[in-house]
């Protein structure tokens, strides 16, 4: 996944198997500095760990087996060893995609770039943790629509946990002069934003104003630093909601299409084809006939 960080040090999270969530296992000693908007939740396994953050002085974080490291979107960070890396399992979840844990934005937005929960410390809750991370493993890439929504429990209740518990292992100063990390710092409050408003009238002009930057240095650097254009983020989201909508409600696609900020019925059908291939009726046969024909209801 090191090939996915741009010149600004985002790394882009590509979903295999679960839209908003990616697990997986990493042996890697160091990984290069970078930044994303999902919350990156670590469990190391075996081995030790090295965290550097770049939004708190560059401070180091030294991990041993069973602690829980959390890191919040926009956070500037690298691993870095001199030893061969011990094994971590690592779970990236997109905020912003679930409606369900929407509440959770704000309360994340309260804790520090990264919590360390260390095991000598907190062994119970750890133990706790624990349990959660196994259980999503043990569910990952299940093709049953409701293990899937297990899943997303599952990561709202170690968010919430760790919220609950009030850490503070590490408060940085956010207050930093390095201009890198206040960009990334003001982009993910304005994606933050549009992912809450996805449905209002935006334009590039307000979220620049959100920004305090002029509307060609903020288009410059959404480009620079997001990969994708300010425009084509907000009608990705918006596509995102649609597909979310189509799936899981009775709603009329005219009312999918208001509810996900297109005010035309005749754009929203020619976007989402654009996306997907495939008109929004269609994906919405396509997506219910899949979940109706999954090894796990056909047997039920």
């Amino acid at each position: 996944m090191i090939h996915d960080i741009n010149a600004q040090s985002r790394e882009h999270i590509f979903y295999d198997t679960l839209k908003g969530v990616l697990l997986y296992h990493n042996d890697l000693a160091n990984y290069p500095l970078h930044w994303h908007n999902e919350v990156e939740l670590i469990l190391l396994l075996s081995g030790s760990l090295k965290v550097k953050f770049h939004n708190d002085s560059s401070a180091v974080v030294n991990c041993m087996p069973g602690d829980i490291m959390m890191i919040a979107p926009g956070t500037l960070h690298e691993y870095i060893s001199d030893a061969p890396g011990g094994e971590k399992l690592i779970l990236l979840f997109d905020l912003a995609t679930y409606s369900q844990v929407s509440s959770l934005v704000p309360l994340i937005k309260t804790l520090p770039p990264y919590t360390h929960i260390s095991q000598n410390l907190y062994p119970v809750e750890v133990a706790r943790l624990q349990n959660y991370f196994w259980e999503i493993d043990r569910l990952y890439g299940q093709q049953d629509e409701f293990l899937q929504i297990s899943v997303y429990s599952l990561v709202s209740l170690i968010l919430a946990q760790i919220g609950s518990m009030h850490l503070n292992d590490a408060i940085p100063n956010r207050d930093t002069g390095d201009s890198q990390y206040k960009n990334i710092d003001k982009l993910v409050e304005v994606t933050n934003y549009i992912d809450s408003h996805r449905s209002d009238d935006l334009t590039v002009e307000q979220l620049a104003d959100l920004a305090g930057f002029s509307k060609f240095h903020f288009e410059r650097l959404f480009k620079a630093y997001m990969g994708v254009s300010c425009y084509q983020y907000i009608t990705k989201r918006r596509v995102l909601m649609a597909q979310e909508l189509l799936g899981d409600t009775d709603l009329s696609v005219m009312d999918i299409a208001l509810q996900s900020g297109f005010f035309s019925l005749s754009t929203f059908n020619r976007v989402f084809k654009d996306i997907n291939k495939c008109s929004p009726t269609e994906y919405r046969k396509l997506y219910r006939t899949g979940a109706d024909s999954s090894p796990d209801r056909a047997n039920s």
